[in-house]
């Protein structure tokens, strides 16, 4: 299981490992080492501000450690470092970062984390050459769009911050392997991360999530959800997804493995402008046991097996246009489980116009891609505002409540007819 350290456990005491602070130490002894080294290890040494010793004789370096001092801020004469890709200043006092950072494009790692960030500038998004961007434990609320610009970004780590929401365009980097944000205040994660070519990690421990994405993942990666107290349930994409990881990789109860601190079957009803739909969902008849299960806001309209209605025309659009543009196909397997997600573009035809046509809430619809593909295995429809809902459980984890989204009534009848799922709950909505 992942629990987060909270800010308190994050620095160390400095007075232990070193007692001579930036002003006792030796200039003479400063610049001699400067001079002879690539890497340049200056933690714990109580420096207030960047050596000028180092912009005079330090062009040649290439990894700086500063971590555990005490610098407030970075001179804009760091850019001056052209040859330093490796730039540490981990547990510092620093609040603000200047532009001129943004201008390191040599930068491939940067741990600016245990500070006090309050914002990124948007001149990160020049970073083109960076691989690892560390902001945890700041007070950071947001990212720039600039930071879309990112290409080669494998690893961005923002745990310990106050995120309420992630952009979607995170799910659009090309490179993006690892995504960390435990300990935030996360509601939901980005539908387009579903699409991430690469991701093979994310970690959203102790956020206030109340829904992970419905749809599978294409990459398929590790995802820790542990502490979200909220979590009530997981689509069952995501849930085969997930159970599959675990019965290939270690042996055990899988039900205690898989979210860890989830399922307490609580709600957060503290939302009076919240307007996601919300189905009360009756699991147990014989104890009258209930629970409360939020959907995610991209669903607008959902119907039950019994209904028979037609689906809008904007949802027949959405789903029209998407299937002329992207090949996306959702396989799931319960014997032996798995699920086998297909997502690329077709190239062989020009939608540039169609696509710059249609309004902003469509166009967003698109690019994020689907809520989910329809679980009937011979549909493959994909799915953006309006389905029908199966809820229950699945005989492979037996704890979890688990729904099932079908682009149509038909498609929900198949669906309960050959799949793993059993008791199948009664629900209404409650908005």
């Amino acid at each position: 299981m992942a629990i987060y350290a909270s800010r308190s456990a994050v620095r160390p005491n400095c007075n232990d490992i070193f007692d001579k602070t930036y002003m006792d130490l030796d200039p003479a002894e400063m610049v001699n080492e400067v001079k002879e080294k690539v890497i340049l290890h200056w933690n714990c040494r109580g420096l207030t501000e960047l050596p000028e010793i180092i912009r005079k004789y330090g062009n040649h370096i290439q990894e700086i450690y500063l971590k555990w001092n005490k610098l407030t801020t970075l001179p804009p004469w760091i850019i001056e470092l052209f040859n330093v890709t490796n730039l540490y200043i981990y547990g510092n006092l620093i609040k603000e970062l200047p532009v001129e950072l943004g201008n390191m494009s040599q930068l491939t790692v940067l741990d600016l984390s245990a500070n006090k960030l309050k914002e990124i500038p948007s001149s990160i998004g020049n970073l083109i050459n960076i691989e690892s961007l560390l902001f945890n434990d700041n007070y950071i609320k947001k990212l720039p769009m600039e930071m879309s610009q990112l290409h080669n970004l494998e690893v961005l780590s923002l745990s310990g911050n106050e995120f309420v929401a992630l952009p979607e365009w995170l799910g659009s980097l090309p490179k993006l392997k690892e995504l960390n944000a435990d300990n935030n205040y996360l509601k939901e994660l980005p539908n387009r991360l579903t699409l991430a070519p690469k991701v093979s990690v994310i970690s959203v421990c102790s956020n206030r999530l109340k829904y992970l994405p419905l749809n599978g993942f294409l990459s398929s990666p590790c995802i820790r959800f542990d502490a979200n107290e909220y979590l009530n349930y997981l689509s069952y994409p995501v849930l085969i997804q997930l159970a599959y990881q675990i019965h290939t990789s270690v042996t055990g109860d899988s039900v205690n493995i898989l979210g860890y601190k989830c399922f307490k079957l609580k709600y957060d009803d503290n939302q009076s402008l919240n307007t996601n739909i919300k189905l009360n969902i009756k699991i147990d008849a014989s104890c009258n046991k209930n629970i409360v299960i939020e959907l995610p806001r991209q669903i607008l309209r959902i119907h039950n097996v019994n209904e028979n209605k037609t689906v809008s025309l904007w949802e027949l659009a959405l789903r029209k246009v998407y299937r002329l543009k992207y090949k996306h196909i959702l396989n799931i397997s319960t014997s032996p489980i798995n699920v086998k997600v297909v997502y690329k573009q077709n190239t062989k035809r020009n939608f540039d116009f169609l696509m710059s046509s249609i309004n902003c809430a469509s166009y967003n619809l698109l690019i994020n891609g689907p809520a989910t593909i329809c679980v009937n295995s011979h549909c493959q429809q994909p799915i953006f505002t309006e389905a029908w809902i199966i809820v229950g459980i699945i005989h492979h984890i037996y704890s979890i409540p688990t729904i099932a989204l079908c682009c149509s009534r038909s498609c929900a009848f198949k669906f309960m007819a050959n799949s793993s799922m059993m008791l199948n709950f009664r629900w209404y909505c409650i908005n």
